[in-house]
């Protein structure tokens, strides 16, 4: 087994949404933040702007060191998911095959000097996008973080013995032009891949 490293970055053709899934745990804070207001029989146009502001938080991938950063997994399962298709290996093969080194991506984003602090992005509309989205019977308006001109870099590192560097940049290569990455793509998250 040989065990090669690619560096690659993919630049992003349409806005980039994301929806960190982790309220999704009663015990996270976000979701304690919002158990109070959603639990309002009838809310306050504050309410409403303070539960806004509390799904945009949450929906972000954030870090303290690096700001706001794409999960590598996103790019793993990308490769896991298409890597049948382009290149004829099965999924359970390529998953033992391929590795990101690390698990956050720095996204570079249009305006990303008008961020120092998550704040910064909650409260600007130009990195906020609301969807109105069919929820059973009824429809809701849901708030997410979008990101226009993004980019972010991935180093892997991936065993020749399964798959070739070129079989490696084509099932990348669709998955950024086809699949794509964050929340509904292919519509939102669709990019072109560089290898550097």
């Amino acid at each position: 087994m040989a065990m090669k490293s690619i560096h690659v970055k993919f630049n992003g053709i349409s806005p980039l949404l994301q929806n960190n899934s982790q309220t999704v745990d009663v015990f996270n804070k976000y979701a304690k933040l919002k158990k109070p207001l959603t639990s309002k029989r009838s809310k306050t146009d504050e309410d409403i702007q303070a539960l806004r502001d509390i799904e945009v938080e949450s929906k972000l991938y954030l870090d303290d060191e690096i700001g706001v950063y794409v999960p590598s997994r996103w790019v793993m399962a990308a490769i896991a998911k298409n890597s049948h298709a382009i290149a004829k290996i099965a999924k359970a093969k390529v998953r033992g095959a391929v590795f990101a080194v690390g698990d956050k991506c720095k996204l570079t984003y249009d305006g990303m000097e008008l961020v120092k602090e998550k704040i910064d992005i909650v409260k600007n509309d130009k990195f906020i996008t609301t969807l109105i989205l069919p929820q059973q019977q009824v429809r809701l308006a849901k708030s997410f973080p979008i990101f226009h001109k993004w980019s972010f870099e991935a180093q892997l590192e991936y065993d020749d013995t399964i798959l070739d560097e070129a079989e490696l940049i084509s099932i990348l290569t669709y998955s950024a032009k086809y699949g794509g990455f964050g929340d509904f793509r292919p519509t939102y998250g669709r990019c072109l891949l560089e290898v550097l």
